[in-house]
């Protein structure tokens, strides 16, 4: 790795800064309700104020106690992406492995125009196709601020062409690994991207191979456990809340993103995310190590999320397979 981020502080500074309230894309949660709780306590969450836009997976971990979170998270979600509060997409453990809690009437993409930078915020990455489709949308409406898009069950099933936005492999949605499915840089500068996603923790990019190695423009926080990649323009903020290990590491943990700091980066550096830009601005990152899960709570209401209807645009596919919107 290039280089080493700032450990996770100055949360008062940019609550001083920003007293209307922050947006924060937090990473995968896989039941750990706890966890949760204390990162939101160390960011501190007001959720009359503040936006938190969560990248799926909230099934999957045997330690975990989902109807616990979702009970936790139902306390705050917002189906209307305009109102503060908690927002959510499904990742791979919504949709396959026969998850308890499936969360059907979830969206699969959030896009959110900031002046700087569109920020896509996805389980597991992003297709070139489904980028252009989703800018055209964007190009139409200079004036909507968030969207939120749901993927036709066909198009992300086993070995179906946009599977790989809930589930990659490894580095599978790179560039620079031999499938190349992620959008090109200069696609990616030309729309003023910043994509963020889960689903790999961590652990996976601390290897070797064509999965883990990117080198000279990449930025590991050491503290919050998680990478950005500067020609991808990319965050993977999946710091191993579920426990996979993987070269050795063994941190298991929960990481949020703020994006109001990736806008002031991005200001100045050309509407672009480096690495020594994010090196010399103010903290970003911010992240709790696993606290272990209490009590259950018996009375905790997780309907709120269970049954949600947010507004979303469908995204299916054409005779040719490429995708349109339904």
């Amino acid at each position: 790795m290039k280089k080493t981020a700032k450990n996770d502080s100055g949360i008062a500074q940019l609550r001083a800064q920003y007293p209307d309230g922050l947006h924060f894309a937090v990473g995968d949660t896989h039941g750990e309700w706890e966890t949760l709780r204390s990162l939101m306590a160390k960011i501190r969450f007001d959720p009359k104020k503040d936006h938190v836009y969560f990248a799926g997976d909230y099934n999957g971990n045997l330690s975990g106690n989902v109807r616990q979170l979702l009970a936790d998270i139902a306390a705050y979600y917002q189906p209307d992406l305009c109102v503060p509060g908690f927002h959510l997409i499904r990742g791979n453990h919504e949709r396959e492995l026969n998850p308890c809690f499936p969360l059907q009437n979830m969206p699969d993409i959030f896009v959110i125009r900031g002046k700087q930078l569109n920020y896509y915020i996805t389980h597991a990455g992003m297709i070139g196709k489904v980028f252009e489709l989703i800018n055209r949308d964007l190009a139409e409406k200079p004036d909507q601020q968030v969207f939120a898009y749901r993927l036709d069950d066909r198009t992300v099933c086993y070995d179906a062409p946009f599977r790989q936005i809930i589930w990659s492999r490894r580095g599978l949605y790179s560039q620079k690994s031999h499938w190349r499915l992620w959008p090109g840089e200069e696609d990616l500068r030309q729309n003023h991207a910043c994509i963020i996603h889960g689903h790999t923790p961590y652990s996976f990019f601390m290897g070797t191979g064509y999965h883990s190695g990117y080198g000279e423009q990449s930025l590991f926080w050491q503290n919050q456990h998680v990478f950005f990649s500067e020609d991808l323009q990319s965050f993977d903020i999946d710091s191993n809340a579920k426990g996979v290990y993987q070269n050795g590491e063994t941190y298991r943990g929960l990481s949020c993103v703020c994006l109001e700091v990736l806008e002031e980066v991005a200001a100045q550096n050309g509407r672009r995310l480096t690495v020594d830009g994010l090196c010399e601005g103010q903290n970003c990152m911010f992240a709790a190590e696993l606290v272990p899960n209490g009590a259950y709570d018996p009375q905790g209401d997780a309907e709120k999320v269970l049954c949600a209807a947010p507004e979303m645009k469908t995204i299916t596919m054409d005779e040719n397979r490429e995708p349109v919107f339904a």
